[in-house]
């Protein structure tokens, strides 16, 4: 017998819907799975099955209508200083990332998504009642979703989509587990919360049944023309196995279609896994790059694979004798002639 479906993860779900990802739900299984729009080869099985029953889609981006979110949330701010400028941001073209930027502004930021997931548990509420699924309201349940075991989870059965406030919460978890050693507290979300800003990219990947394995973003700098590749970040227990590399070649897809030039990114050594450790990176720097040598699987060699090029240190970035190693790669498809 299938348990009642928890309104919470129902509106997890729908507010991963986007342009690019569909969520569907399997009455037979109680299950969740995704159709990539965009890359079907990455939704598994033949997406063509979400069309047949026993599946049902969950609401679309029409039906959700974030837009109509934005106005109602507007309408609820009395701070007229703070109400102006949004109802300003709503008009025209890029009235999303407009509307975005003035929340972080006016720091109305976390007031906006407690609004926002009302709104989700209202649509979510709406949709079990029309298609008779039995929900039980409050919170999610004490013991988190398991993870789809190793041996059933291929880079064919995983999405790649943009992030989300849902799968921010979980992104925060992998940069904590992935640099323990940076991000401890409540930082971890905040540089979740920085990432949602439409300016940056930020993609998550995720299992067919929701759980988020791996985390990427840029920030633009140099107008769009330089992008800053932060973060990159995987579960432990999915490296080595191609989704770095996956979320790598979508953030570069991402960056050129905004037309980016180059993604550059700074990698530090603070525990000595390069030849680089405990040098004086002032003398012969050059030289010293030139015959780096990986000690203990330091990340360059991985950027390294995928095209990227040291091209300088920060010497003692971190700390005498603890640089922090700069990379670069350019991704633009063609070189203007100058």
């Amino acid at each position: 017998m299938k348990k009642k479906l928890l309104l919470d993860e129902v509106a997890d779900m729908i507010e991963m819907v986007s342009d690019q990802l569909e969520v569907h739900y399997n009455t037979e299984t109680g299950e969740f799975d995704f159709n990539n729009l965009v890359e079907p080869s990455l939704s598994g099985e033949d997406p063509k099955r979400f069309a047949n029953k026993p599946w049902i889609a969950a609401p679309s981006n029409w039906d959700i209508y974030e837009y109509g979110m934005m106005a109602d949330f507007s309408e609820t701010v009395t701070d007229s200083k703070k109400s102006k400028p949004l109802t300003v941001a709503l008009n025209g073209k890029g009235a999303f990332r407009r509307f975005k930027e003035v929340l972080h502004s006016v720091e109305l930021i976390d007031e906006w998504y407690k609004f926002r997931r009302g709104a989700y548990l209202i649509i979510a509420r709406e949709w079990c009642e029309e298609f008779g699924l039995e929900y039980q309201e409050g919170g999610r349940e004490s013991e988190p979703r398991p993870a789809q075991s190793l041996e059933n989870v291929t880079l064919d059965s995983i999405s790649i989509v943009p992030i989300s406030s849902v799968t921010a919460k979980r992104a925060a978890e992998i940069l904590r587990e992935a640099f323990a050693w940076s991000y401890d507290g409540n930082n971890a979300e905040q540089e979740m919360r920085k990432m949602l800003n439409p300016r940056r990219i930020a993609l998550v990947a995720m299992t067919p049944n929701g759980h988020v394995v791996g985390i990427i973003g840029a920030i633009p700098q140099y107008g769009t023309t330089g992008w800053e590749l932060h973060p990159l970040a995987v579960l432990e227990e999915y490296r080595w196995r191609g989704f770095g590399t996956a979320l790598l070649r979508a953030l570069e897809r991402e960056v050129a279609a905004r037309e980016g030039i180059t993604i550059y990114l700074g990698s530090d050594d603070e525990f000595g896994t390069t030849s680089l450790f405990g040098e004086d990176l002032y003398d012969d720097t050059f030289g010293k790059i030139a015959n780096i040598k990986n000690t203990g699987h330091h990340a360059y060699s991985f950027y390294e694979k995928h095209g990227y090029k040291i091209v300088g240190v920060i010497p003692d970035a971190n700390g005498h004798g603890k640089p922090d190693i700069w990379l670069a790669k350019r991704i633009a498809s063609q070189q203007p002639s100058l």
